[in-house]
């Protein structure tokens, strides 16, 4: 009998959102086991559908509740440097990929996602698109930000920061 462990997935606000709107938390919730930072979940509380705001229900995800002080620090320096702004939720969730090697951080926001690239965790992040295919789901019905191209263009664009920001602040 062969066991598999389940991947962990960080999602960001943006992603639960969105997921919830589209009716597929579910799907994610069933192929990863979900974690969200204490400010994501504070964050994601509600989404619309049709019109109506409608709470959103997280409690299967497990929350991340102590963030390292100096991690996150870390994240807003290294945004302030490469000239990105960075939401609290995409902030926290960055930070706390900093400390563990286990989870894989998925967010459609872009900035977010240069500012994986440009600290080199590039590696540890996914695209909406990407997370749902391992889950089984090949639906079209997804919003562009969430499309794997565009993640890959936010990584590239991230990396040329790097190489920009990171070469003057050498000199």
């Amino acid at each position: 009998m062969k066991i598999t462990m389940r991947k962990l997935l960080l999602l960001d606000a943006d992603i639960v959102i969105d997921l919830h709107t589209l009716g597929l938390f579910g799907k994610i919730g069933k192929a990863y086991d979900v974690f969200l930072s204490r400010t994501v979940f504070e964050e994601a509380r509600y989404y619309k559908k049709n019109g109506a705001k409608i709470e959103i229900d997280i409690r299967d995800a497990s929350i991340i509740e102590n963030i390292d002080l100096e991690n996150l620090k870390k994240v807003q320096r290294e945004a302030k440097e490469a000239r990105l702004g960075i939401d609290p939720g995409e902030s926290t969730s960055i930070a706390y990929l900093i400390k563990t090697e286990e989870l894989i951080f998925c967010t459609c926001d872009q900035a977010a996602i240069k500012l994986i690239s440009y600290m080199e965790l590039e590696k540890r992040a996914i695209s909406l698109e990407k997370a749902l295919r391992s889950a089984g789901y090949h639906e079209k019905n997804l919003y562009p930000r969430h499309h794997e191209k565009i993640f890959r263009n936010c990584v590239k664009e991230g990396k040329a920061l790097r190489v920009l920001f990171k070469r003057l602040v050498q000199r």
